[in-house]
Order: C-alpha cells, then structure tokens, then sequence
C-alpha cells in the first residue's frame, strides 16, 4: 500500500487559509513598497484538502524550494531578502530578489513545470513596475492538472478530481523523489 502523507497535521479551514493568504499579500505588498526597484517572489506549496502541513509537507517544500533556489543561483539572482515561516496552513518564502519580475516568472515556470515538486509549488512573482505576473503576462498555457491534461483551475473548480485522489498523486511524488 502506498505511503499517505497526509495522515497527521491539523485541519485548517477555508478562513484558515483566506488568513493566510491576506498576511502573505499585505507582507507583498509591503515589500515591494520598500524595494520598488526589487521583484518580489512567494513560494508556497498547493496543497489540496484540510491537511496543508505536516513533517512530510515540509520535507517536500524544503526539497523542492532548494532546487528552486539552485535555478535562482545558476541564473545569477542575487536575494536581497528572505522571509520564511511555517504556520499550520503551509510552509513559505518569501524573497525579494534584485532580478527583473519578467525573467524570474520564466525560471519559476521552468521549476514548477519540469521539476520533481514543481508541479506541487506555486510561485507568485511581483514588482512595482509591472504588477502580479501570470503565465498569461508570457503568452504561455495555464498549467494542467496534476492528474489529467485539461486546465488546473478548470478541474479544481468543477471538483473534477476528489481530494483523496490528489493527495494520493501528491504522496506517491512525495515518495519517488524523496
């Protein structure tokens, strides 16, 4: 039987993470107001369900973000600063890095789509001069599902797929590439 990593953690609620999420943006934008030259880069996991941390979700951040931060260093970013926590809705980071936003949109989507745990992480990137970066800003496809090819935001609307059948995808990552 396949390893579930999401049997222990506490529960967090749709209020939980809408918290977690206002912290994260009010920190942003705090940030890019005090580097207005810096882009701004918030590194999360997309972690489907209640259970959005435990020990075997911050291992798979701690690994993936370290090869994120490998593409950062072999494309010569220089991080001004680094802000990481770790709350019961998720582990973060946080960067503000001294590269244009259009260049590091284009290495966090070469890490989110060609990486081990890429596919698990979601990379916000933002600057003062041109705002929150989306795929679309590249003229690039949105991402697919990590379970089937249509579009990730079209199935998790629709419920196309059931939390226990992402969180199994998301485990059986977890245990290939630990």
């Amino acid at each position: 039987m396949m390893e579930n990593i999401f049997k222990t953690g506490i529960a967090q609620s749709l209020t939980d993470v809408m918290n977690s999420r206002d912290m994260r943006n009010q920190l942003q934008n705090e940030l890019i107001q005090r580097y207005p030259t810096a882009t701004v880069l918030a590194i999360k996991l997309n972690i489907p369900g209640p259970i959005k941390n435990n020990q075997y979700l911050i291992d798979l951040f701690r690994q993936g973000y370290r090869e994120f931060r490998k593409q950062l260093s072999d494309n010569a970013v220089q991080v001004i600063t680094e802000i990481d926590w770790t709350r019961d809705t998720g582990r973060e980071s946080i960067l503000v890095v001294d590269s244009g936003a259009l260049a590091l949109k284009q290495i966090a989507i070469e890490f989110e789509d060609n990486t081990n745990f890429g596919r698990l992480f979601d990379i916000d990137v933002l600057s003062l001069s041109v705002g929150h970066l989306s795929r679309a800003d590249l003229n690039l496809p949105v991402r697919c599902c990590l379970i089937c090819s249509r579009p990730a935001k079209e199935c998790a609307r629709s419920r196309q797929h059931s939390i226990e059948e992402l969180q199994n995808k998301i485990s059986a990552i977890y245990v290939a590439y630990r």
